[in-house]
């Protein structure tokens, strides 16, 4: 099972070899391929071989390629490595627009659940008004709860003057922690056989990663969380701060009342969505809550 996350941040030459990374810097590094999950190149002075990039591709790594501000700008997935590709497909595509709304309705509520479950982490006021909208949740969210969680929920954690727009490192953190969340999302829906561009509720024909949006939703608290309790206005958002959200995928999170790795607790609700499409039955996927920030140690 893999379980590195690997940032490159320095001029670095990338190759294989015997299905090993070797990174060649001023020394050389060797990983073996099958222990990585997610690969961060944030520096665009880094030489990669298509060799390797096929055998990343090959070992289900999602390879995320930053720009010269070191935010995340692409991300490499495998192609169809699924063994029943096409039967997924079709069960993605024969969903009942009923089914979908029913998925958002879930994916909208734990969400909320999980943003009031990190006020009350960050001991803020107000975590109860999330809870108890999220109770509140109609099929498909009608009544668009997610957006007033939203225009509630930021405030809160970040101050009255916070805008999700503006060039903060706050903002800066945040939307490199969605980022990698969204690789790891993407990469565990390709290893199903999903076609991520085909999304639940987002439907952006530009978007190659829909579905991925879709199902990050429930666990972006936990990186508003991090960035809440280590990045403040002041702060410059430094190459620290981002090798710490890259391994923020080996911390823990509950998903059928057990605790995982947010790596494992994507997996488990990828394959929890594959089952509820395949029975035609919302209620059996199940969504990853947020506990406090904890490594989660592999035995």
């Amino acid at each position: 099972m893999s379980f590195r996350s690997v940032i490159i941040s320095n001029p670095a030459t990338l190759t294989l070899k015997n299905n090993n990374l070797i990174i060649n810097t001023e020394d050389q590094y060797q990983i073996p391929i099958e222990d990585i999950t997610v690969l961060v190149i944030e520096t665009v002075a880094a030489k990669v071989s298509s060799r390797l990039l096929s055998a990343l591709s090959e070992n289900n790594v999602a390879t995320v390629l930053c720009d010269e501000k070191h935010l995340p700008s692409a991300t490499v997935l495998p192609l169809n490595k699924h063994h029943r590709t096409y039967k997924v497909l079709k069960n993605q595509l024969n969903q009942s627009a009923a089914f979908s709304k029913r998925i958002w309705q879930s994916i909208v509520k734990k969400k909320l659940y999980n943003q009031g479950r990190c006020l009350e982490l960050c001991e803020i006021e107000g975590y109860d008004y999330l809870m108890k909208l999220s109770q509140d949740i109609e099929s498909g969210d009608k009544g668009n709860k997610e957006a007033i969680g939203a225009k509630y929920y930021f405030p809160c954690i970040f101050g009255h003057k916070f805008t999700r727009d503006d060039t903060s490192s706050i903002n800066s953190a945040l939307n490199y922690g969605y980022s990698i969340i969204r690789s790891a999302v993407a990469r565990t829906l390709v290893m199903y056989g999903f076609n991520p561009a085909l999304g639940v509720n987002h439907c952006n024909e530009l978007n190659s990663f829909n579905l991925a949006d879709d199902f990050m939703e429930p666990l972006r608290p936990i990186v508003d969380l991090w960035v809440y309790e280590n990045i403040s206005d002041d702060d410059e958002f430094t190459r620290e701060h981002r090798i710490a959200l890259v391994d923020l995928v080996n911390h823990c999170c509950i998903i059928e009342n057990q605790k995982h790795s947010i790596l494992n607790g994507i997996d488990k609700m990828i394959a929890s969505y594959t089952t509820a499409c395949s029975k035609k039955d919302f209620r059996l996927l199940k969504l990853p809550e947020i506990i406090p920030l904890e490594y989660h140690y592999y035995e």
